[in-house]
């Protein structure tokens, strides 16, 4: 794990009262002071990896203590709690998508198979990170909103993309209402990645890490379900019936 970011200036040194100045000789040098974009950064880098080791319930006064500056400095970059938590988001999150990754899935010039595929090692790619997991986690626990913005805004409009996508690529009508089960089946599909990550960061298990041939086999399984068996022929089991419990 990273050793806390520190972003404290060095103190210029004290000189002694009685010292004079040889005639001619320079001034010590002015105490050089970070610039305020620098050091805004600097904070919020820190504020990631601190909310991503102690979760959203911690204090400002906590993170200020670890990198050495004051309470009120952060707060006069970022305004308030909620203002850095936003922030947070902003670069965990928002910061990692590329539009370019739903434009790609739309391209049916190149096969689906190989245009999810290719999304999903991009995708893997950008997330896979102790902080990205740890955040979103983090901040659903602790009541923030900013996970469920995440997956509204971007992943559902990611998927329903796939499901249309697949859709094409089964020779099926493209248009009209997504089934549940569509959605669960993609979701699983979604959600098995998003597990890769929790095992590796959260729970700290060892982890596949040729990423290439997972995702290939991912994929693949996903393809052959809709295959084998079209969403609307999926039924449950009807249970059995009891049989009658022998008369006396």
């Amino acid at each position: 794990m990273k050793k806390p970011l520190v972003i404290k200036e060095k103190p210029e040194p004290r000189r002694s009262s009685t010292a004079t100045r040889t005639v001619g000789a320079k001034r010590p040098a002015a105490r050089t002071r970070l610039d305020p974009a620098v050091r805004e950064r600097m904070i919020l880098d820190a504020a990631v990896e601190f909310f991503a080791e102690h979760g959203f319930e911690a204090q400002t006064k906590d993170l200020a203590e670890r990198i050495g500056v004051s309470q009120g400095l952060i707060f006069r970059y970022f305004g308030t709690k909620q203002n850095l938590v936003e922030r947070v988001y902003q670069n965990v999150f928002l910061q990692r998508w590329s539009p370019q990754w739903e434009q790609d899935l739309k391209d049916r010039a190149v096969p689906f198979p190989e245009r999810l595929e290719r999304f999903y090692l991009a995708y893997f790619d950008a997330v896979d990170e102790y902080h990205w997991i740890r955040v979103s986690l983090y901040a659903s626990l602790a009541g923030h909103d900013i996970t469920n913005r995440y997956v509204q805004s971007h992943v559902n409009r990611l998927l329903e993309i796939i499901l249309r996508e697949l859709r094409d690529y089964r020779g099926l009508v493209v248009e009209g209402a997504i089934e549940p089960l569509e959605y669960e089946l993609a979701w699983h599909l979604h959600s098995t990645f998003i597990y890769y990550l929790i095992r590796k960061y959260i729970h700290r298990l060892p982890a596949m890490e040729d990423k290439s041939v997972m995702v290939a086999r991912i994929i693949r399984s996903f393809l052959h379900e809709f295959e084998t068996a079209p969403v609307k022929a999926l039924k449950p089991a009807r249970p059995r019936a009891r049989k009658a419990p022998p008369e006396p």
